[in-house]
């Protein structure tokens, strides 16, 4: 409420927003009193996060971290995600350890398995080959972030496929809803199933991206011949069928949607 009184002076919309607050949660059709933070679920959690966030690392980020440091810093944040650069060892060390003091000052923590300090980029890349060994990557918003090359061979550049482990959950939760919805008339199914790739390819499909999207069509067209047939005698439903029932209902074809080299720049 402090960091909103900042900017809003409103006294009836701040009213309102601890309000929300006070609201409590309704939890096995009991409801609870909410003692601290903002109601899971609520539908202003979200903004009221990203707004305490914005003061309690955002602004303190500008304002402190990289007034002192030596070499290049940037925070990305997306919600509660985010990733730090560093140029410099030091810097990334001494960020680590002041982070986890701020958060603990206004009654936030990190999680421990999803916080780790590593080197990434050219440098990272031609030190690990050196030592024999891969270079790190990481997973950030559902794209596992790697060390590449361009076209060329000879220039860096990092690049992004769909996180292995999301991509088979979205395969098996796409076979669990054709699995409980078989039943239900073929149009309907096409329909959601067309609305399903639509989506994944509008998050997924960036730059560098295309085999992970090409396997996803791949898996979802598989599975759905395979649930279409088993509505029948088993057998009765070939290829040939599967594919005049897709002139009919086309699916989407995997592609690139947002170019990410031509919003980088």
């Amino acid at each position: 409420m402090d960091f909103l009184s900042h900017r809003i002076a409103d006294k009836r919309i701040l009213r309102l927003i601890k309000r929300f607050l006070k609201a409590g949660i309704q939890e096995d059709g009991q409801h609870k009193a909410s003692e601290t933070g903002t109601p899971q679920g609520g539908v202003i959690s979200p903004l009221l996060a990203n707004i305490y966030l914005h003061y309690t690392l955002d602004l303190w980020f500008k304002k402190r971290i990289k007034q002192t440091c030596r070499g290049y810093a940037r925070l990305i944040r997306y919600a509660d995600d985010y990733v730090v650069c560093f140029q410099l060892e030091t810097d990334a060390m001494h960020f680590k350890e002041a982070m986890e003091t701020r958060l603990e000052q206004f009654n936030l923590e990190v999680a421990p398995e999803k916080t780790k300090l590593f080197e990434f980029g050219v440098f990272a890349q031609s030190k690990a080959k050196v030592r024999g060994e891969r270079p790190t990557t990481f997973d950030f918003l559902g794209f596992t972030h790697y060390n590449s090359r361009r076209r060329d061979g000879k220039r860096y550049r990092m690049k992004r496929k769909t996180v292995s482990k999301r991509l088979k959950a979205k395969v098996v939760a796409y076979k669990e809803w054709l699995k409980a919805n078989r039943t239900k008339p073929t149009a309907e199914i096409m329909k959601t199933t067309v609305a399903k790739l639509r989506g994944h390819f509008a998050y997924y499909g960036v730059t560098d991206n295309s085999h992970s999207l090409q396997s996803f069509a791949y898996w979802v067209t598989k599975t759905l011949y395979k649930w279409l047939n088993r509505r029948g005698k088993r057998g009765c439903y070939t290829w040939e069928k599967f594919n005049k029932l897709l002139t009919i209902y086309p699916l989407p074809k995997p592609r690139i949607t947002v170019n990410l080299l031509s919003a980088s720049r």
